[in-house]
């Protein structure tokens, strides 16, 4: 039991309530997460989406996705490429078609063993592009999904496809009339994908998920040890600032605005498109 969570007890009067029913429970081997998912406060099967710009971006936030399709909740990742890496490929001396269906065959493996899918979009490695065409037609995409949740890459970072999915993920979100919940996950430190300014208001525990969330990341053959020596670092810095083992942080973007109607999908963004909303 950590101290955020005697003192919410405390606060609502259920300390002494909460302490016997916890004596009176049997002990689990799996400990129950501390906190609820984001829109979990809706009381209802969720849409959560992830978008990556690779095959293996889930990774990022993965304890967060297993939680919700432990809760039940209906999970989908996005890629925007399909795992034609030709800096890996050079590195293993293996043919890019070959490298680039063998990593979109772990990506699948791994989604599907928590319950969710991988769905691959139509740019490439290296190469992405940001453009009003694409921008509409991921806002189009994303539309068809109705989720309830979507999680994005952080843009501020030096990985040029991470910077260009993050874009496309959160201007979805606004030419969607930001109906709902968008949050930006945090990328490992220590190399191109090193966040800048990444100032989390959104912290998810995962302690309760850890074993199979890195069955999930470990079925990516080529690199699972290295993508989850990243991961399990990640969630240890951040649950020691939120009062746990193990969590996620995210960026919850919040606004007071509104989009005019005529920039929404499918119509394009023009003049900007925000507006503030008041009281009538």
């Amino acid at each position: 039991m950590t101290r955020r969570t005697l003192f919410n007890w405390a606060a609502s009067g259920l300390l002494s309530h909460g302490l016997l029913a916890r004596a009176q429970q049997p002990s689990s081997s799996q400990p129950k997460p501390l906190d609820t998912l984001p829109g979990a406060e809706k009381n209802r099967k969720l849409k959560v989406v992830f978008v990556g710009a690779h095959v293996d971006d889930w990774a990022f936030c993965v304890g967060t996705l297993v939680r919700y399709a432990r809760e039940g909740h209906s999970v989908l990742c996005f890629s925007f490429t399909p795992g034609d890496s030709q800096g890996i490929a050079d590195s293993l001396h293996m043919p890019l078609d070959r490298l680039a269906a063998l990593r979109r065959e772990d990506g699948m493996r791994g989604t599907r063993l928590f319950g969710s899918q991988l769905k691959i979009l139509n740019q490439h490695n290296q190469n992405m592009h940001v453009d009003p065409e694409t921008y509409a037609e991921f806002s189009k995409t994303l539309a068809a999904e109705a989720p309830d949740v979507v999680i994005g890459l952080w843009p501020l970072q030096y990985h040029p496809d991470h910077v260009a999915a993050g874009n496309l993920a959160f201007h979805a979100w606004m030419q969607n009339g930001m109906k709902f919940e968008f949050y930006f996950c945090e990328t490992p430190l220590g190399s191109e994908e090193t966040p800048q300014l990444f100032m989390p208001n959104r912290w998810v525990d995962v302690e309760s998920v850890m074993d199979l969330s890195r069955e999930a990341v470990m079925a990516n053959t080529l690199e699972g040890k290295a993508l989850w020596a990243d991961y399990e670092m990640c969630t240890k810095f951040r649950g020691r600032g939120y009062g746990c083992q193990y969590a996620d942080a995210f960026v919850r973007i919040v606004t007071v605005g509104s989009v005019n109607p005529k920039n929404l999908t499918p119509h394009r963004w023009s003049n900007g498109g925000l507006e503030l909303r008041h009281d009538k």
